[in-house]
């Protein structure tokens, strides 16, 4: 289709030390725009990045983002789980953050979990789903915090 940006793939290398991240490169789908890209999916390691973020990136000769600003921010929220020991949990919370319209990455053979949450999902009822995961088993962090509750 003419005028219609297709999305790209932008590849970010990462900092391994002692295994982690388990990956050197994260390969995020982004669409071309104006101003430089708009991010489409949850990142799993890149942190600072949410759904709808508009980046510029400068690249390596590779083609590799070498680095990158926010042009504009989006008002959403990505949060990761990190499996740390084997829980039954994970899958649940999952469907039911998606049923909040959440959408969410993942690298299961990792334990690896990134959830999208939009600006018009509470993110009180994002924490309550998450407070039913065992912190022992499973640790949440906010890479990307946007989040401004009433």
């Amino acid at each position: 289709m003419k005028g219609v940006a297709q999305s790209v793939e932008l590849l970010f290398d990462l900092v391994v030390e002692d295994g982690w991240p388990p990956v050197a490169v994260e390969g995020l789908p982004a669409t071309p725009v104006a101003e430089g890209y708009r991010m489409e999916v949850p990142s799993l390691f890149v942190k600072g990045l949410s759904v709808g973020d508009v980046i510029s990136v400068t690249k390596t000769e590779a083609g590799h983002v070498d680095s990158w600003t926010h042009v504009k921010k989006s008002g959403r929220t990505t949060i990761w789980l990190l499996r740390t020991a084997k829980s039954d949990k994970i899958d649940e919370v999952l469907r039911e953050l998606r049923s909040l319209n959440c959408h969410t990455s993942q690298l299961r053979q990792f334990g690896c979990y990134s959830i999208d949450v939009p600006q018009e999902t509470s993110i009180s009822k994002i924490d309550a789903c998450l407070a039913r995961l065992d912190p022992s088993k499973v640790a949440v962090a906010y890479p990307s915090f946007r989040h401004v509750e009433p």
